[in-house]
Parts: C-alpha cells; structure tokens; sequence
C-alpha cells in the first residue's frame, strides 16, 4: 500500500477504536412564555411552556439550559414586548453577554429575535436575561416569547497524532 493510503487507514482506525466516532446525543429544547411578564435588570427569563426537551438540558425552574455534551449549538431567542413598555433582552453563556434583542414603539408592541452558533463545554450554562427594567406580552392563547437550542455537532477531544 502506499504511505498516504496506510496513514489513512491508520488513521480511521484509531478514530474508530479510540471511542471517538459515535452517534451523537440528541439534544434539543424549545419552550415559550405564555404569559405576561415584567422583568427587572438582570432577572432571567424563565419561560414556562415547554414544546420539547430532548435530553431534558432546559431547567423550566431556572430558565436555564446547562449543556450536557461539548459541542456546537444553535440558539434562537425571540420576544414581543407590552404596549406599555420596552423591551431588552440578552442571550448569555456562564453570564457573560453573547447577543441582544431590543424593542420600543410608544403605545405600541414590538417584536424582535436574534440566533447565535455557540461552542460550549459540557456543563456550560445558556439563557436569557433581561438588560433592563422588560415588559413582555404573551398569554396561553398568544406565546411569542420562545428560546430554544439544539446541538448540531459533538466535540471530541483531539486524536492522538498519527506516525506514519
């Protein structure tokens, strides 16, 4: 055989047998607020409606998603705000700011969402967090306020170099 083709056997073979090549963990979750809610500067939202939560990451007492398997994530995150109020909010990892959603229209809602790929680590911690004094509307009939994740790709620790 030649070297490149051995390397590469080689190769699939340590990826095959050193456990790294596998499934990956379903994890998904997707959850609304069905009701109105005012929230102050730094109060995380804690959205009670559950739509689904594969692999159960998302605490409906928290409001946080603690990750379960390091890789990468897609987060959404949408909100209307109260005709009587503004509305600010920011998507956090391990309470450190990674995007926002604002809306003001006086006597009026408005609407707003943002999504984000994130790398996190096993036990990394995803939420939303109000930036400042926040009316959002929603009701059991009207839910539009929702924050939701998925991983779309496993992280796996580094191979061990191939020699070849």
């Amino acid at each position: 055989m030649a070297p490149k083709v051995v390397l590469a056997v080689v190769f699939v073979c340590q990826l095959l047998s050193c456990g790294k090549a596998q499934t990956p963990q379903e994890i998904a979750f997707s959850v609304g607020l069905s009701h109105h809610e005012n929230l102050s500067a730094n109060q995380k939202v804690v959205y009670d409606t559950v739509f689904a939560n594969v692999g159960g990451a998302y605490d409906i007492k928290t409001g946080i998603f603690t990750c379960p398997t390091a890789g990468l994530y897609v987060f959404q995150f949408h909100a209307l705000s109260h005709s009587s109020g503004n509305m600010w909010l920011e998507l956090h990892q391990n309470y450190n700011y990674v995007a926002s959603i604002w809306g003001h229209i006086d006597n009026e809602y408005s609407a707003a969402g943002n999504s984000v790929i994130l790398r996190l680590a096993k036990d990394d911690q995803v939420f939303v967090v109000a930036a400042d004094d926040t009316a959002l509307y929603g009701t059991a009939q009207e839910i539009y306020g929702t924050f939701s994740g998925f991983l779309i790709s496993s992280i796996y620790e580094e191979l061990p170099a191939v020699v070849g």
